[in-house]
């Protein structure tokens, strides 16, 4: 929602949202005069296990990261899923009226379109994915593949971040639904409903982000040390246990580097209801620890891990001072903590390591790209970012921070909202819904 968010404190309109607590009876979430309005929807706690820890994350997101070994698949949570989704519909029906344009936002409701299309047949709706789409292959193992593919198609629009998200997409519609697509132009026909399909990479706000660099205090992270830092969610997509090993790596075949760089690793908790991410949090503590008897000295540590959560304007810092950012996912929709630190470069510039499994290395063309998988690779990547000139440094960052700069999450609203009128002119006449049978 963060993306959306500045889009509807411009624009103004509805914002239809789970807000993650339970209101008391005359609470209000927004007032009048406020940019935008919130209209909530409850989840019961009979859904919200089966809903959310279940079908979304236990389910969707590792299939869609392409990490079926790791999913789960349960009819129950699938039925809550459907409860959900249909809840959304209803609150959004009563929430909109004809001139307003609705967009649906990522993989927690994929079948809330074809809900609300049965209730608002006219409604021009678009759908954004934040996470990746995957392959036909991995995407039917999804035992209600085609409902999910026919949830999405009610939309006018749907985007993703990388155009092979969407064409990944297009290639489940045909051959799953056998409907008729246009691959060069991105379009789907469906039962007398024209969708249309495309990439619009996701930016930050960058100006806030160089601003926020510029002002925040010193971060005081390693007192001459060089710094290599890790920012992520704490979760088995991101590749932490790799990029340790990788580091570890470092240490043992460049020893030059001992006593001279630290790793550091923040890690802000997530999901720690579902029993895979008490694992691997586990995992990381043993690694860190091992490591750190290894390699460490009396007056050197060379991880730290934080397992915590940083405010904005500190985290601002980190990334101003680090000298290498490592950010490499297994599987990432986009990462926008890779941008993050491009834009809070203001000072003597550092390097981005990056997964080429990661949406964002489409883009960014001037960072160091790793595959996460290879650990020797990623080490001697690393090794390259802490010993390039600083010519070369500056020269690949100032490269990427005009890109960001001109592709900010503003420029990504803007390209949305045009992309959604466009598809809405190809549907003009209202029409028949996608049927879900």
């Amino acid at each position: 929602m963060a993306a959306f968010e500045p889009m509807l404190r411009r624009l103004g309109g509805v914002w239809v949202g789970w807000p993650g607590i339970e209101l008391r009876r005359g609470e209000h979430l927004s007032f009048a005069g406020d940019p935008y309005q919130i209209k909530p929807v409850r989840i019961p706690k009979r859904d919200l296990r089966g809903y959310y820890h279940g079908f979304c994350n236990s389910a969707v997101w590792p299939l869609f990261h392409t990490l079926p070994g790791q999913a789960t698949f349960r009819p129950e949570d699938w039925r809550a899923y459907e409860r959900v989704n249909s809840r959304f519909a209803r609150v959004t029906a009563g929430a909109i009226g004809p001139e307003h344009l609705v967009f649906v936002n990522d993989y927690q409701l994929m079948r809330m379109p074809w809900r609300l299309r049965q209730r608002q047949p006219a409604v021009r709706m678009g759908f954004f994915l934040h996470i990746p789409f995957p392959s036909y292959d991995v995407f039917r193992v999804l035992p209600w593949a085609k409902l999910v593919l026919r949830g999405l198609l009610s939309c006018d629009f749907v985007g993703f971040h990388v155009p092979d998200y969407a064409r990944n997409f297009l290639d489940c519609a045909r051959r799953l639904l056998k409907v008729s697509v246009d691959r060069r132009q991105g379009l789907a026909s469906v039962e007398g409903r024209v969708v249309s399909v495309s990439a619009l990479p996701l930016g930050i706000d960058y100006e806030e982000f160089a601003s926020l660099a510029s002002s925040a205090p010193g971060a005081g992270l390693a007192g001459g040390l060089k710094v290599i830092l890790g920012v992520d969610r704490l979760d088995y997509t991101k590749g932490i246990p790799e990029r340790l090993r990788a580091f570890e790596h470092l240490l043992e075949t460049q020893p030059a580097h001992r006593q001279k760089v630290v790793f550091i690793q923040l890690a802000v908790p997530s999901r720690a209801e579902i029993s895979g991410y008490r694992r691997l949090k586990r995992e990381i503590d043993e690694t860190v620890g091992r490591i750190n008897g290894r390699f460490g000295t009396a007056t050197w540590t060379p991880i730290r891990y934080l397992y915590n959560t940083v405010p904005q304007d500190r985290l601002c810092g980190m990334y101003r001072e680090a000298d290498v950012a490592l950010v490499t996912p297994l599987r990432d929709g986009m990462n926008l903590v890779a941008k993050e630190f491009v834009a809070c470069q203001v000072e003597d510039p550092g390097v981005l390591v990056l997964s080429h499994l990661a949406g964002a290395a489409e883009t960014m063309a001037e960072a160091l790209k790793v595959n996460p998988y290879n650990i020797e690779d990623t080490s001697a990547k690393l090794h390259t970012a802490l010993t390039m000139s600083e010519e070369e440094r500056r020269a690949r960052m100032k490269a990427l921070r005009q890109r960001e700069a001109g592709t900010d999450v503003h420029a990504w609203a803007d390209k949305l909202l045009t992309s959604l009128h466009e598809a809405a002119k190809l549907n003009r006449r209202p029409r028949r819904a996608v049927g879900a049978a």
